[in-house]
C-alpha cells in the first residue's frame, strides 16, 4: 500500500459550512448519507483539486473504510458521465478528483432516458384507458406522463442554452 505525506490545512469555518450545506442538501433531496454529501461538498472546494484517500480522510475526519465505500459509489466503472474519477484501486492511497465541467453531461446523461420513460408512460395511459382504468389510477399515471413529456421536451433546450451561455463566458 502506498501512502503519501500530505500536508492538510483544516476546513474554514466558510468551508465547513459550504461542506455541511452539501451534504444536508443531499441528505434531504437525495436520501444521501451525510458522510457521502461531505465527501461531495468538499471534492467542490478542495485545494489541490486531487486529493488522496488520506487527505480526505483528515480533512472531514471521516474514517478510512467508509471514505473507500463513498469513494467506490462516486466512481462507478466504465460510467463516461461520471461526475468523479479515481486514480488507483481502493486498496492503496488513491486519488480522487472532481472532473471539469462533469455536472452538464452527468445532467444529460440522467435526462437523456426521460423519453423512454415517457414513452412507456404514455402506453400505459393508453392500456389502461382502453381498459377502462379508475379516474384515480388514470390520473396519477397521466400525471407522471405529462411531466415526463414536458421535461423530456424541454431539457434538451435548457441544457443547449446552458452549453451556448458556458461557451460565451471567460471563466
Amino acid at each position: 500500500m502506498t501512502e503519501q505525506t500530505a500536508t492538510v490545512t483544516p476546513l474554514s469555518e466558510g468551508e465547513t459550512a459550504f461542506v455541511e450545506k452539501v451534504a444536508q442538501y443531499y441528505f434531504e433531496n437525495d436520501g444521501m448519507p451525510h458522510d457521502r454529501g461531505r465527501v461531495v461538498g468538499y471534492m467542490m472546494i478542495c485545494d489541490p483539486p486531487e486529493q488522496t484517500a488520506a487527505d480526505i480522510e483528515k480533512s472531514l475526519g471521516v474514517p478510512r473504510a467508509a471514505i473507500d465505500r463513498i469513494v467506490d459509489q462516486l466512481t462507478p466503472e466504465n460510467d463516461p458521465v461520471s461526475v468523479f474519477e479515481r486514480s488507483g484501486s481502493l486498496d492503496e492511497n488513491y486519488t480522487i478528483r472532481l472532473r471539469e465541467n462533469s455536472w452538464g453531461p452527468k445532467v444529460r446523461g440522467i435526462f437523456s432516458e426521460f423519453p423512454d420513460f415517457h414513452r412507456i408512460a404514455a402506453d400505459g395511459l393508453t392500456a389502461l384507458r382502453k381498459e377502462n382504468a379508475s379516474d384515480e389510477r388514470l390520473k396519477r399515471l397521466a400525471n407522471m406522463e405529462r411531466f415526463l413529456g414536458f421535461v423530456s421536451a424541454e431539457m434538451p433546450a435548457i441544457l443547449e442554452r446552458y452549453e451556448q451561455r458556458k461557451a460565451g463566458s471567460t471563466g
